[in-house]
């Protein structure tokens, strides 16, 4: 059934557009949708029940029309007025942060714009298809972009540790023991990933079983013999046989030679345990580094060999993705560790190919003692490696970072860098402090001699006060006793001077103490029966009770002296250890003063050095093609390019990763001497994770500024669009018709000449292909010919001449031509194609750097002109007519189309810069297929002579097809580069077609309007959602004005009382003022019939019209945006202060 209405009282309100269209929403999309769903069900089984749906639908319009029969609808033109001047700013920003707020919003009012569309895509007619189809286009192209950073060094460099510091761990990246060519792709991103429980995330890839079953056999042609068994070598791992042995016996620790010997790389590839494993994603979680780092070693590291090992994982491992939220990569860089391309895997391999082809920025490792010494700014990691950037054009991404800046001799720095004089005075500081040191210890070990001696005079009172003690004792029991004459002699006391003599004669401290004791009591009794004889016989006065007390007091106030006398000792002593500890301290600081002016000396030689090294590769690298390309022109005097731009624009840092952990509380096991770096800014770590960040920047910019300059176009196009009832305009059906007729005419005329821009730019581009390229192509192919013969008898010279060993050599062709040894790393392939990429390295980097930009530039500065042409011609006779609403919104959608067009160069060089660099890196594969039967026929070769025989077919192979190689080569690369210029000509004509239909719908719209009037009159349907979505749109430019204010996007609302007064009877409802409730907003209706929603962004359209009540109008809440506009203590938010910002 249709949902109620209430009747209307006579005298009650009556309902404006926006209600009135609220009821034909209500009502007639009910019906229909009641409609279709008992013609679905078979509920309605004849016309006459279906017929009454439909006239319950035409009853419903006839009440609506009724109640608007006489009412004239008469529209201010000013209220349809749509400003995007805030979006317009935004797009002019800068800033990534504030442009990527700014896409956050533009997404929600998106979302706000198909809730209202939505609403009324099912309706006859509806436009709102339209709309819709070209919100979920703009939407999608909403999503942040990624920036991946390749990170390469040779073994030993320290990447790892760089890589860690950089995401503030002490230790993530997985490791094994195995030798740097087996190592995987490492992929570390940013973690969207919200549950506490993955605050870690990692995905550990295997290869497929395709690619294992092809590495297995080229292990096996490692392993094997010429009579099929297991190598002898197969033990020693320098040798091929034992590293293909130890691969193997990794995934298949329980086979024995025999087995092996046995089986074949495809029941190998069968077995189960192998087989759930290959082409499968292990997904792994952890709430801590460590834990996500002990997950990922157990894929990873190649444990001791042992005779109950389990499968090991790591030569099955294609790629490895790291997810955590380290700073540095919060804005979307995405670091990768690539061990290198010459990897025996060939899936690994292409991964690694894959990474540096998409690399936007490349990090170059080098330890700070071999980065300047080994030049290895200038080599770029070797010639092939220099002369790839080249092609790619990639020279302006690389970074150079000097690791293990740490790692330094003080002495030898000073020397090296002049630093004697420098730190002269902080020297002669630290001679001062050193002989102040001296003097201290030679004072402390005087006091320590003088306290020995207290303790001595302390003991000897101890001595005499049990002597006089004894007296006292025998006196009392009626013995006679003599003083001790000046001869006696001392009881005997330990020689242990830095302990008193109660804790010598302690039995529970000295296990001596009874058996020295006794001997001491005998020694004394006897001395003492002697002595007393003696002074019997020297007539001397015996003792009494008064001589001992005096005695013993003597005694008593003496080691009170001496104990005082001890403790002053004992001060001074502790006085003279604080000032030594002090002059330490300061000999210290020096020392670190010293260490760190040292550290930054070299690091700052270290980066002017590597920059100038930089460049001078480079401009090596210039003149070299230069003199290849037209040697009879090449001037040396005369600098390709600006290369003092180049050494300085080059980032180079120098970091220690030990030193940063160690300063921010990691490495707490390790005892590292982090002296020199004062501050974690020291270490530049920090510029270096803020680098990181940075070369984010122009990519999230250009993206958001792309979506917003796009976003504004549609927001612009939906404000004439619904600012277009068929009220509006002032001209009649004739001026209509003879206006659309110029329009078209001229929109037809900047269609042909936008069109006639494409051709000629593309012909352009051809023309710099063909001049700079695709002759060179054929020019050089003769040269590379000539000198194939001479590259391949070189292979099999000997390897003091520069040539390979016979087993090196059948390693290189096992390997299609390209193999890592002992010797260094071989690609025969590139080496046979090195004649011709030498000559046009230079001619590619210029055309796909400098002419095709240059090219794409001129168009769109040319289209750019024709479009202000078309706007002013245009527009010109509109103001002559007086047609003057909407021109504004032209105005801004102009500058929209010319930002999207000013944005064309940019896109179709990235398209450019996408496609040649693949294509840039097709031309030795193309040589490996062609040599490919020559590889496989050598590799066959075994027994007596089979050296000389490899040597033969390798020379026959290459004489028969030298030319042919090339061509093929050069002929691939070709079609790839004219298909880029077909797929860049095409797409420009769709964009130019595109604009062209937006150019048409808009002026059209505005300025004619002959939408409506083709079709007799607007249906209200229509109307009213053109009226609903021009209130929409004029909302929608504030909400972007909180992007320049403040980071909090959240909108300032005013809490009202909690149970306010007036609510309807019967209802559990908030006053009827406008305000905000868990259950929706109500509406007052004013006596003039219309009523006031303060922000419909927020609401979904009305459930009820509660006309009988005193003018309330009900809207539910939208879900969507719920959230944004409670407050957190009531609940009510005053209507009047929705959709304000602070």
């Amino acid at each position: 059934m249709l949902p109620s209405i209430k009747p209307e009282p006579a005298d009650g309100p009556e309902l404006d557009a926006r209600g009135l269209y609220s009821v034909l929403f209500v009502g007639a999309e009910h019906a229909t949708a009641i409609g279709d769903q008992a013609s679905q069900s078979n509920i309605l089984t004849n016309e006459e029940e279906f017929s009454e749906v439909e006239q319950e639908v035409e009853q419903l319009q006839g009440f609506i029309d009724s109640e608007q029969k006489d009412k004239q609808e008469v529209v201010d033109p000013e209220k349809n007025v749509v400003d995007f001047s805030n979006l317009r700013q935004l797009v002019a920003v800068t800033s990534p942060e504030i442009l990527e707020k700014g896409v956050s919003i533009g997404l929600e009012v998106l979302t706000t714009l198909e809730e209202t569309l939505n609403e009324l895509d099912g309706l006859r007619n509806s436009p709102a298809s339209q709309w819709l189809r070209s919100i979920d286009g703009l939407e999608s192209r909403a999503s942040p972009t990624r920036t991946i950073v390749g990170v390469v060094g040779n073994t030993g460099a320290g990447k790892s540790s760089v890589i860690s510091a950089v995401l503030d761990e002490e230790r993530l990246l997985p490791t094994n023991c195995m030798r740097a060519c087996t190592a995987s792709p490492t992929e570390i991103s940013w973690n969207y990933s919200e549950n506490p429980s993955e605050l870690y995330r990692a995905e550990v890839e295997f290869i497929s079983a395709e690619d294992w079953i092809k590495d297995l056999q080229s292990l096996y042609s490692d392993l094997l013999d010429s009579n099929g068994d297991v190598s002898r070598d197969c033990t020693n791992q320098d040798t091929e046989a034992g590293v293909a042995y130890a691969k193997i016996k990794a995934v298949y620790p329980k086979k024995t030679k025999e087995m092996l010997s046995q089986a074949s790389p495809q029941s190998l590839t069968d077995e189960p345990a192998v087989g759930r494993v290959l082409g499968t994603v292990k997904n792994l979680k952890a709430t801590t580094a460590a834990s996500i780092y002990s997950k990922l070693q157990v894929y990873l590291d190649s444990r001791e060999k042992g005779s109950d090992k389990n499968m090991e994982f790591w030569p099955l491992i294609k790629v490895v993705r790291i997810y955590t939220k380290a700073t540095a990569l919060s804005t979307g860089a995405c670091l990768v560790d690539l061990p290198g391309i010459q990897d025996s895997n060939a899936a690994r391999a292409a991964v690694a190919a894959k990474y540096m082809m998409e690399c936007t920025g490349l990090w170059i490792v080098a330890p700070i003692t071999r980065a300047v010494d080994d030049k290895t700014a200038k080599s770029l990691l070797g010639d092939s490696f220099r002369r790839q950037l080249k092609f790619d054009g990639s020279f302006s991404t690389v970074t150079f970072i000097c690791s293990k800046t740490d790692d330094i001799s003080i002495t030898e720095a000073s020397e090296s860098l002049g630093f004697e004089e420098q730190n002269a005075e902080l020297w002669a500081k630290i001679a001062d402090n050193d002989r102040a040191i001296a003097r201290i210890r030679e004072q402390m070990i005087d006091q320590r001699r003088q306290k020995h001696a207290i303790n001595d005079r302390i003991d000897d009172n101890e001595v005499a006060w049990d002597t006089w003690e004894s007296f006292g004792q025998k006196i009392s029991s009626g013995k006679t006793v003599y003083a001790p004459g000046e001869t006696e002699r001392k009881r005997k006391r330990k020689d242990k001077p830095l302990q008193s003599r109660k804790k010598l004669i302690s039995p529970l401290t000295d296990p001596d103490w009874a058996d020295d004791s006794s001997d001491s009591d005998l020694e004394w009794a006897e001395a003492s029966d002697k002595e007393n004889s003696q002074a019997q016989a020297e007539n001397r006065v015996p003792l009494t009770e008064d001589d001992v007390d005096q005695k013993l007091a003597s005694l008593k106030t003496e080691r009170k002296e001496l104990r005082a006398e001890k403790k002053a000792e004992e001060e001074k002593y502790k006085e003279l250890r604080g000032e030594l500890r002090e002059v330490e301290a300061r000999t210290d600081e020096l020392r670190v003063q010293i260490k760190a002016a040292c550290i930054k000396g070299r690091n700052a030689y270290s980066r002017e050095a590597i920059k100038k090294d930089f460049a001078m590769g480079i401009k090596e690298l210039d003149q070299e093609t230069a003199a290849k390309e037209d040697e009879a022109n090449f001037d040396p005097e005369v600098d390709i390019r600006d290369y003092d731009a180049v050494a300085e624009s080059l980032p180079v840092f120098c970091v220690s990763s030990r030193a940063f952990q160690k300063l921010v509380g990691k490495l707490q096991k390790d005892d590292f001497n982090g002296s020199g770096f004062q501050s974690v800014e020291d270490t530049e770590v920090p510029q270096l994770q803020a680098h990181a960040r940075k070369l984010t920047e122009h990519g999230r910019a250009a993206n958001c500024r792309r979506f917003l300059s796009e976003l504004m176009q549609l927001l612009s196009s939906m404000a004439m669009w619904a600012a277009n009832d068929g009220t509006r305009s002032g001209l009649t059906d004739g001026e209509k018709q003879e206006e659309e007729a110029r329009l078209r005419s001229l929109l037809d005329d900047i269609e042909q000449e936008l069109m006639k821009a494409v051709s000629e730019c593309m012909v352009k581009v051809e023309e710099a292909l063909t001049e700079n390229l695709y002759k060179n192509f054929d020019l050089y192919i003769p040269l590379a010919a000539e000198a194939a013969e001479n590259t391949a008898s070189g292979w099999g010279l000997p390897p003091t001449q520069g040539g390979l060993l016979w087993s090196t050599y059948k390693a290189t062709c096992k390997r299609a031509g390209v193999f890592a040894g002992a010797a260094g790393p071989r690609n025969w392939n590139e080496e046979l194609f090195d004649p011709i990429s030498k000559q046009i390295a230079g001619s590619w980097e210029r055309v796909f750097q400098r002419r095709i930009p240059a090219t794409m530039t001129d168009f769109a500065q040319d289209a750019q002109l024709r479009v202000e042409t078309f706007h002013h011609k245009a527009t010109e006779r509109a103001q002559e007519l007086g047609v003057a609403h909407g021109l504004g919104l032209l105005d801004g959608q102009l500058q929209g189309h010319l930002a999207l067009v000013s944005q064309m160069p940019n896109d179709y060089c990235e398209m450019a810069q996408e496609i040649q660099r693949e294509a840039n890196r097709s031309f030795t594969p193309e040589i490996l297929n062609q040599m490919m039967p020559a590889y496989e026929d050598c590799a066959d070769e075994s027994g007596p002579g089979c050296f000389m025989r490899m040597k033969d077919k390798m020379m026959k192979h290459v004489r028969g097809c030298r030319t042919s190689m090339f061509r093929a080569a050069t002929d691939n690369v070709k079609k790839q580069l004219q298909s880029m210029s077909r797929r860049i000509n095409q797409d420009m004509f769709v964009r130019i077609e595109e604009l062209h239909d937006k150019l048409s719908k808009d002026y059209i719209t505005v300025l004619v309007g002959s939408d409506v009037s083709k079709n007799g009159g607007m249906p209200r349907v229509e109307r009213m959602l053109r009226s609903e979505m021009i209130a929409l749109l004029q909302k929608m430019d504030a909400s972007f004005a909180r992007v320049n204010t403040s980071p909090d996007t959240g909108i300032t609302v005013r809490a009202d009382p909690p149970n306010p007064a007036g609510t309807p009877d019967g209802a559990d409802r908030p006053n009827p003022t406008g305000a905000l409730h868990d259950t929706g907003l109500f509406a007052n209706v004013h006596d003039d019939g219309t009523f006031h929603i303060p922000n419909r962004l927020y609401y979904s359209a009305p459930d009820e019209l509660f006309v009988n009540d005193p003018g309330l109008l009900y809207f539910p809440p939208n879900p969507a945006r719920k959230d944004e506009v409670e407050d957190s203590d009531d609940n009510f938010i005053s209507a009047d202060e929705m959709g304000t910002t602070e």
